[in-house]
C-alpha cells in the first residue's frame, strides 16, 4: 500500500528524528511566507518613496504588510519547536541549520533504502502490471456478461409479452367454446328426447323430459337466440314437440281429474300422491299453452265443486237423520203446560212439546268441550244411532269444512300457484251449509241451541284465524249474524208470551208455577254458557225477561189469592225455585241477586201473616202497648193500657200455645213442598213468635211491677223455646 501510494517506508531512525524535529514542510512553508513578507515589505517601502497619487496606496500596503508580519511573528512564537529553542536560549539560525542537516541525512538514508529495495520494487511493479492485465481481462469479460444479460432480459420480456397474449387468446377461445357448447346443448334436440316426448308413458320420468323441452323452448324464445340461423332451423321441430307434449299433458291431467269423480275416492290422497307429483306438467302448460292450462283448471274446479257439494250434502243429510227434534213455538215460556195428556188424533196437545226439557242445558254442554275434536265419522255415528242436537251436527260439519277447505286451499296454492279458484270450488258447498242452517233456524225455537251455536261458531272462527281461508271467514261471520238474529227473535217471543199470559179464573196453587220453572232453567242455561262476544246484549235481553216474569208472578198470579199469606207463599215458592235453580247450575248473576232480594222481602211478609192468623190479637196488643209503656212515658199513657185484655191474652196463649205451634207447622207443610225452604220458613215464624211473646212479657212486667195477679198463666220462655226446637228438629 505504501509503495502504491508513491511513498518510501520509514526506518526507525527516521521516525525518531521526525518526532524530534518539526516537519520540513512546515519550516519551508514558514520560510517561504517570511520571504514573501520581506518582498512585500520592500515593495511597500519603495512605493512610499514615490510621489503623486501612488503614495497613499503604498502607505496602505505597507500597513497591511506590517500587520501580516506581526501575525507571522505571533504564529512562530506559538510554535512548539521555536518555543523549545527559545527556552534553551539557543540561536534560531543555528537551530535551523541543525534541522536542515538532519533532514538531509534522513533524505540520504531514504534514498539508500529505495536503492536497496529497487529489485523488489521492480518485481512489485511487474506484478502490478500483470494484475492490471488480469483486471482488464476480467473487465472485458464482465462487460461481455453485461451485454449478454441485457440481451437475455430483452428476450425474457418478449417471452412474457407473448405468454400474456397467448393466455388472453386461450381464455377467449375457452369462453367462446363454453358459450358455443352451451348454445349447442340448449338449442339442439336429441333424437332420444323426441322419441321420449312423443312415445314415452306420462309418468315421473316424463316430467324430466318435459322440463328439458321447456328449457329448450324458453331458450329459443330469447331475443339473442331467435336471430341465429340455428334457431331458425330448429324452431319448427321445437314447435311440433311443444304441441305434442301439450296434448299429452292435457289428456293425462284431465284423466286424473276425472278420477276425482269416482265414488268412495279419497280426494286428498289422490291430490297429494298423484296431482301434486305432476304439478311441473301444469307449470309447463302455464308457460307454453295458457288456453289448455285454463281448460285444465276449469275442469278441476268444476269437478271438485260438484264432488265437495255431494260430500257435504251426504254428510249433513246423514247426521240430520239423527237430529233431536228442536223446541217449537209450543215450547215458549208461557205456553200452556200439558200435564197428564197424551198425543192422539183428538188431542190438541202438540206432539213435539217438550216442557222444561226445551230449556235445560244438561248434556248439551259437551259440544263445547268437543270444539277442538275431529268431526264425527258418519258411518260410526249412524251405527251408534245416538241422537244429536243440531249444534253438535253444526260443529262437526264446520270442523269438516274447515279441515277440507284448508287442505284444498293448500293444494290449490301448491298445484296452480294461487288460490283464485277456491271460491269456485267451495262456493256451492258453503252455500248448501248456510242454506241448511237457515232452514233449521226458521223452524227452531231453541234459545239454548242458538246460544250454543254462537259459542261453537266463535270457536270455529278462532280456529280458522290461523288459516288463510277468506271464504270461510265470511261464512262464519254470516252464521254469527243469522244465529244471533234468530236468538233475539226467540227471546222476544218468550218475553211476549210471558207478557201476554193470563191465568185462569180460579186461584192457582202456591206451588212453583211452570213459567217460573221454565224461566229458571232457561236463564241458568244461558248464563252457564258465558259467551263473551254477546254478554252485554244477552244481559239486556234477560233483564227485560225477568221484569215480565216478576210482573206475572206478583201481579197476575199472586193476586188471585185472597190473603197476603197465600200470595206470599206463592211468591216464595217461585222465587226460591229461581234462586235455587240458578245456584245449583252455577249460573249466579244479576237475576240471582234480584230474586234473592225479592225472596227475603216476601219471606218477611209471610212470617208476619202466618203469626197474625193465630196470634193476631197478641201481636196487635204488643204494637199498641209498647209506645205507651216505653221508659219515660207520661203516667197517663200507662193508664191507657188495657190490663184486662193483657190478662185475657195471657190466659188465651197459655191455653192454646201448643195448638198454635202445631197449626203453624201444618200451614208451613202445606204451603211449601221444598223441605229446606219449609224448615227455613218455620224457623223464622217460630223465632218471630218467640220474639213477640218476649215483648209481650216485657209489657206485662212493666204494667205490673210487683207481679201480675195472673202469673200462674204465664208460659215461661224456656218452655216455649224447647217446644220450638222440638218442632224445628222434627220438621
Amino acid at each position: 500500500t505504501t509503495l502504491r501510494q508513491g511513498r518510501q517506508p520509514h526506518t526507525p531512525a527516521q521516525e525518531l528524528l521526525a518526532s524530534q524535529t518539526p516537519p520540513r514542510k512546515t519550516l519551508s512553508r514558514q520560510r517561504q511566507e517570511s520571504a514573501r513578507s520581506h518582498l512585500r515589505f520592500r515593495s511597500a517601502r519603495n512605493c512610499c518613496g514615490m510621489g503623486g497619487e501612488a503614495a497613499p496606496a503604498a502607505a496602505d500596503a505597507l500597513r497591511a504588510l506590517l500587520e501580516e508580519e506581526d501575525e507571522d511573528l505571533t504564529g512562530f512564537a506559538e510554535d512548539a519547536a521555536v518555543q523549545e529553542a527559545l527556552s534553551c536560549g539557543r540561536d534560531l539560525r543555528e537551530h535551523a541549520e541543525e534541522v536542515e542537516s538532519s533532514l538531509r541525512a534522513v533524505e540520504r538514508e531514504s534514498i539508500a533504502d529505495y536503492i536497496k529495495e529497487s529489485e523488489s520494487l521492480a518485481g512489485l511493479h511487474t506484478q502490478i502490471r500483470e494484475c492490471d492485465g488480469v483486471l482488464d481481462t476480467m473487465e472485458s469479460m464482465l462487460r461481455g456478461f453485461q451485454s449478454d444479460l441485457a440481451s437475455i432480459s430483452a428476450q425474457i420480456k418478449y417471452l412474457q409479452d407473448e405468454s400474456l397474449s397467448m393466455n388472453v387468446r386461450l381464455r377467449n377461445r375457452k369462453a367462446a367454446e363454453t358459450q358455443l357448447s352451451s348454445f349447442i346443448t340448449q338449442i339442439v334436440v336429441p333424437p332420444e328426447l323426441i322419441s321420449q316426448i312423443c312415445e314415452a308413458e306420462v309418468d315421473a320420468s316424463y316430467l324430466g323430459y318435459v322440463q328439458q323441452l321447456d328449457a329448450k323452448v324458453s331458450f329459443a324464445k330469447l331475443e339473442s337466440t331467435a336471430m341465429t340461423s340455428a334457431c331458425a332451423d330448429i324452431a319448427p321441430e321445437l314447435e311440433k314437440l311443444r304441441l305434442k307434449s301439450v296434448q299429452r299433458i292435457r289428456d293425462f291431467l284431465l284423466e286424473r281429474v276425472g278420477r276425482l269423480k269416482r265414488r268412495m275416492t279419497n280426494t286428498q290422497i289422490l291430490q297429494n300422491s298423484v296431482l301434486l307429483k305432476y304439478k311441473g306438467l301444469y307449470a309447463f302448460l302455464q308457460s307454453h299453452a295458457p288456453d289448455v292450462c285454463a281448460e285444465v283448471r276449469e275442469a278441476y274446479t268444476t269437478t271438485m265443486s260438484s264432488v265437495y257439494l255431494a260430500k257435504v250434502r251426504d254428510y249433513l243429510t246423514g247426521l240430520l237423520a239423527l237430529k233431536v227434534e228442536p223446541p217449537s213455538k209450543s215450547d215458549l215460556l208461557a205456553a200452556e203446560e200439558w200435564v197428564g195428556y197424551t198425543s192422539s188424533l183428538f188431542s190438541s196437545k202438540p206432539s213435539h212439546a217438550r216442557g222444561d226439557g226445551a230449556f235445560k242445558l244438561g248434556e248439551r254442554r259437551a259440544v263445547l268441550d268437543a270444539a277442538g275434536e275431529p268431526p264425527l265419522v258418519l258411518p260410526a255415528a249412524q251405527q251408534e244411532g245416538k241422537p244429536l242436537h243440531y249444534e253438535a251436527i253444526f260443529r262437526s260439519a264446520c270442523t269438516l269444512l274447515l279441515d277440507v277447505a284448508s287442505s284444498e286451499h293448500s293444494f290449490l296454492t301448491s298445484f296452480f300457484g294461487d288460490a283464485d279458484s277456491f271460491d269456485h270450488v267451495f262456493g256451492k258447498s258453503i252455500f248448501f251449509a248456510m242454506e241448511n242452517l237457515e232452514q233449521h233456524l226458521v223452524t227452531s225455537w231453541d234459545a239454548v241451541g242458538c246460544l250454543l251455536l254462537v259459542h261453537v261458531n266463535t270457536a270455529q272462527r278462532d280456529a280458522m284465524a290461523a288459516r288463510p281461508v277468506p271464504l270461510l271467514a265470511n261464512f262464519f261471520a254470516r252464521v254469527q249474524v243469522l244465529v244471533w238474529s234468530r236468538f233475539k227473535a226467540i227471546m222476544e217471543a218468550h218475553v211476549q208470551s210471558v207478557s201476554a199470559f193470563m191465568p185462569s179464573g180460579k186461584a192457582p196453587e202456591t206451588a212453583p208455577h211452570y213459567v217460573a220453572r221454565r224461566y229458571a232453567e232457561l236463564v241458568a242455561s244461558l248464563r252457564s254458557l258465558k259467551v263473551a262476544s254477546v254478554e252485554p246484549m244477552l244481559g239486556s235481553i234477560l233483564r227485560v225477561l225477568w221484569t215480565e216474569v216478576e210482573k206475572l208472578l206478583s201481579e197476575r198470579l199472586a193476586r188471585q189469592h185472597p190473603t197476603l199469606k197465600h200470595q206470599a207463599a206463592l211468591l216464595i215458592n217461585n222465587y226460591d225455585l229461581v234462586v235455587h235453580t240458578l245456584a245449583e247450575r252455577g249460573a249466579r248473576g244479576e237475576e240471582s241477586t234480584h230474586f234473592e232480594q225479592l225472596l227475603d222481602q216476601v219471606k218477611t211478609v209471610f212470617v208476619e201473616e202466618q203469626l197474625l192468623a193465630d196470634n193476631g190479637k197478641m201481636i196487635s196488643f204488643v204494637k199498641q202497648a209498647e209506645p205507651l209503656l216505653v221508659p219515660g212515658a207520661p203516667p197517663e199513657d200507662a193508664a191507657k193500657v188495657d190490663k184486662g185484655a193483657m190478662e185475657h191474652l195471657t190466659r188465651e196463649f197459655y191455653d192454646k200455645w201448643k195448638a198454635g205451634i202445631e197449626a203453624i207447622h201444618r200451614d208451613v207443610v202445606q204451603s211449601f213442598s221444598n223441605f229446606k225452604l219449609g224448615m227455613d220458613i218455620l224457623k223464622q215464624v217460630l223465632t218471630q213468635l218467640l220474639l213477640y211473646y218476649t215483648r209481650f212479657l216485657d209489657l206485662v212486667k212493666q204494667a205490673f211491677p210487683h207481679g201480675p195477679p195472673f202469673a200462674q198463666y204465664i208460659l215461661s220462655i224456656p218452655t216455649l223455646m224447647n217446644e220450638i226446637k222440638h218442632f224445628s228438629r222434627n220438621f
